[in-house]
């Protein structure tokens, strides 16, 4: 393969995973439009909308590749599964009772967690460096989460979502670790959103009228952007390492603050802005440390 080729491959996959993060950012944009718009639209509403819509999507790429369907999966796969929907919930409860900038951001503690987590799962031992960037993120976590209990004496339920989410994230992301050496990619997302549309019903049935008015259309365009940024980050990795993927991915927390400050009008404290800062350092490093360790 030629340079200029190469080049134009890895600037496609840049620009993918860019606009995964965009598309991310902005169905969770649209979720806290829903929750300001009408109360009743409930933020199980969307997560069912997303995973139902995304079901037909995966099912379509499911056949296209051939794939014959199995009952049982390996456990990894029912694990991404149950996981990924429960990080969903919590995300999108996070950002219907709270700021999205804030919930996006917490959110993205995920890394975090994977490094934290994989120590007595995968008895992967950390470093000083992976240790002192670990410090880096948990002080980030810290400011969004310890420093309003201080100054109020309270902590926001929102924040709690959002840091349940980023740790359920990273269980899943774990999870697919397994997933991805027993499976297809077509094979896991097509669980992922077919369980996903199963759990989240009952959460969602009685609010599923609300999608015959006007809020609907806030659900329906999560949704869609949902399942966007879902296949432009999958489309990526087939032009990106992992490390750069990561690094880009993370663009979504300063997404997040500046889509949060100039359209929802959230307007972040200095430990807010200083939390997120070191929290996407911190991703940063964790992404290009793992660079360097597979290259020893």
């Amino acid at each position: 393969m030629s340079q200029s080729i190469y080049h134009r491959r890895q600037l496609y996959g840049i620009l993918l995973n860019a606009f995964s993060a965009l598309s991310f950012y902005f169905a969770t944009f649209f979720v806290r439009l829903g929750a300001l718009y009408d109360a009743d639209l409930a933020s199980e509403l969307f997560a069912f909308v997303r995973y139902l819509l995304g079901f037909f999507f995966a099912l379509f790429l499911f056949r296209k590749a051939g794939l014959t369907f199995r009952w049982k999966v390996p456990l990894p796969v029912y694990l991404r599964a149950i996981f990924n929907t429960l990080a969903l919930l919590f995300f999108y409860e996070a950002v219907a009772t709270g700021p999205a900038g804030t919930a996006n951001v917490l959110n993205m503690t995920y890394p975090a967690f994977v490094a934290i987590l994989a120590i007595p799962i995968f008895r992967e031992i950390p470093d000083s460096r992976m240790l002192l960037v670990l410090g880096f993120s948990l002080t980030g976590i810290a400011l969004y989460v310890l420093y309003p209990l201080i100054d109020t004496g309270s902590i926001s339920k929102a924040d709690l979502w959002g840091i349940g989410s980023g740790l359920l994230a990273a269980i899943a992301i774990l999870s697919l670790r397994g997933a991805a050496m027993q499976a297809r990619a077509e094979e896991i997302l097509l669980w992922m959103f077919a369980l996903g549309s199963v759990a989240s019903f009952p959460l969602a049935v009685s609010s599923l009228s609300q999608l015959l008015k006007p809020g609907g259309l806030f659900v329906l365009a999560s949704a869609c952007l949902g399942i966007a940024g879902q296949w432009s980050l999958t489309r990526s990795y087939a032009y990106l390492s992992a490390t750069a993927g990561s690094i880009v991915s993370s663009l979504r927390i300063p997404i997040a603050l500046v889509a949060g400050f100039f359209l929802l009008q959230e307007i972040p404290g200095f430990s807010g802005i200083l939390g997120a800062g070191l929290i996407f350092a911190g991703n940063l490093f964790l992404a290009l440390f793992r660079r360097s360790e597979k290259k020893e």
